[in-house]
């Protein structure tokens, strides 16, 4: 009896592992592909939503390790705001066409294999270590002031540092 519940205890696990890697992947394969969407087709709207299907993509990816708060301002912050506003200025400025040359193609081309080969390199080994080793908060409050605590104390400086580059790129 316990050898049966030992051994459907240990196929619940592989399940589980299992449709985590399935996740982790589909959530790679949607980062990666909206991404090269996004250097490939030709209009800038169809770009925008192929950069939307990117940043879903990395915020499910956060989300994966439990970095909840970063995952929902990454949809909320960019996928909500930032892109709504690209579409916008687009729309108000115009449309070039422009046709990437054959090098360019061929570059990036050689850029999506080398990123391939990371991914299948890390695996989803490295969305489970970064899992186990965040902290479990309470709930999400804590969790905004804990990065807030962090960004205006041990982290001071490279926020002014970012903030000044953004600033100077106005």
């Amino acid at each position: 009896n316990k050898k049966v519940e030992e051994s459907k205890r240990q196929l619940r696990v592989r399940e589980e592992t299992l449709m985590e890697d399935l996740i982790y992947y589909a959530f790679c394969a949607m980062a990666m592909l909206g991404a090269l969407g996004v250097l490939m087709v030709r209009g800038y709207v169809n770009a925008t939503m192929s950069m939307l299907l990117s940043m879903l993509g990395v915020a499910g990816l956060m989300i994966l390790m439990k970095a909840y708060f970063l995952g929902i301002l990454m949809v909320s912050v960019y996928a909500g705001a930032v892109l709504v506003l690209f579409v916008f200025v687009v729309m108000l400025i115009g449309d070039r066409n422009e046709q990437p040359s054959l090098l360019k193609k061929i570059a990036l081309l050689v850029l999506w294999v080398l990123a391939g080969a990371v991914v299948a390199f890390f695996r989803p080994d490295l969305a489970k270590y970064a899992a186990e080793q965040s902290p479990e908060a309470g709930n999400v409050l804590s969790l905004a002031k804990n990065y807030g605590y962090s960004l205006f104390t041990t982290f001071m400086l490279p926020v002014q540092v970012a903030g000044a580059l953004l600033l100077a790129a106005m």
